[in-house]
């Protein structure tokens, strides 16, 4: 039993020393997102980068400690390649009492979207066990949440505001 706490302690810990930048920008460096001799994509160019939107969010809705995830951790500790991702955010609250996450992700291919979302169903499920006898309430909230795609996105959104953050997101990507 200690060693489960211990554990989720360091994992939490560890977290919040890789991430102490906050959320910056989180796209895959510049030289991987696009070729600059190749026409532009009509659905490339259509609506908000990420960054974005999650400007928006963190504007528009309290959040509770988030904290961005970098390439290291998204693949420790999902499985999630950064380098499939064109441009991505994966914000989860610092506060470990706290469900709310946010992930944003726009693939750069769309065969690569039902591993990812895979991936993203083992962030709810992982939440699920984390909150269950621990904070109901928090519980709740995870139960409540799924992961969405279209087109060559695919998001989570576990939050008490998460029907807001979802309209903010639906309306910087499309």
């Amino acid at each position: 039993m200690n060693t489960i706490k211990y554990t989720k302690a360091a994992a939490v810990l560890a977290a919040a020393v890789l991430l102490s930048t906050g959320c910056q920008d989180q796209s895959v460096p510049a030289a991987n997102t696009s070729d600059q001799t190749a026409a532009p994509d009509p659905s490339q160019t259509a609506g908000k980068s990420i960054q974005e939107i999650y400007q928006e969010i963190e504007q528009s809705v309290s959040l509770y400690s988030p904290q961005c995830m970098e390439d290291d951790f998204i693949s420790n500790y999902y499985g999630i390649d950064a380098a499939l991702l064109e441009e991505y955010i994966f914000s989860m609250s610092e506060d470990a009492a706290q469900a709310e996450t946010i992930i944003i992700m726009k693939v750069k291919n769309t065969d690569d979207l039902e591993g990812l979302t895979a991936s993203l169903q083992t962030v709810v499920e992982e939440k699920k066990n984390e909150m269950e006898n621990y904070i109901p309430e928090q519980f709740a909230i995870v139960e409540k949440s799924k992961v969405q795609t279209k087109d060559n996105y695919v998001w989570l959104v576990i939050s008490e505001n998460a029907d807001a953050i979802t309209d903010i997101i639906e309306g910087g990507l499309f």
